[in-house]
């Protein structure tokens, strides 16, 4: 967190491929991802992007655990990349109970915790996948879902290596 806060995290940019980054972390969440079902939307032409592998799994496990600890059992977990404009998208939303509406502006705060929150936990796993979201200047934000449910949207500008299908 003090390398995070003093600047001092440097991405490593390298050429990922989204598929492989969200299968990884997926696989880690293996035993928390199986009461729910998981709905990924992600184009078979998804192009390679340039990011920090390392730094983005952390922030996807940090919110796909997340989800699994909130929402409720059975019920739909989706997870969503992009790329438009320069611009890698990844979200990932949840049939939770969302956030209280005066508390959505402070869950990304170091050490937080949402009110009646489940035991355990430090609070600041979402602080962390801000830092390492901020890190690749890019933004994350959360959001409640219109029909209940939480949405969390990273946007990172990033480069792009088109990938060729035609093997």
């Amino acid at each position: 967190m003090s390398r995070l806060e003093s600047g001092h995290i440097n991405p490593r940019l390298d050429w990922c491929d989204i598929h492989d980054l969200i299968n990884k972390v997926l696989g880690n969440l293996q035993e928390e991802l199986k009461p729910f079902q998981l709905h990924l939307v992600i184009p078979d032409d998804m192009p390679l992007v340039k990011i920090d592998f390392g730094l983005i799994e952390q922030v996807l496990y940090n919110l796909i655990f997340n989800a699994t600890q909130y929402a409720t059992s059975s019920t739909n977990l989706r997870v969503k990349a992009f790329y438009d404009n320069g611009i890698l998208t990844i979200q990932v939303m949840d049939r939770g109970p969302g956030f209280p509406p005066k508390e959505i502006s402070l869950i990304f705060n170091k050490f937080y915790r949402v009110e009646g929150s489940k035991a355990g936990g430090t609070g600041l796993g979402l602080s962390i996948a801000k830092g390492f979201v901020e890190a690749h200047k890019g933004t994350i934000i959360a959001e409640n879902r219109q029909n209940g449910g939480a949405k969390f949207t990273i946007k990172i500008p990033t480069d792009i290596q088109s990938i060729n299908l035609n093997i």
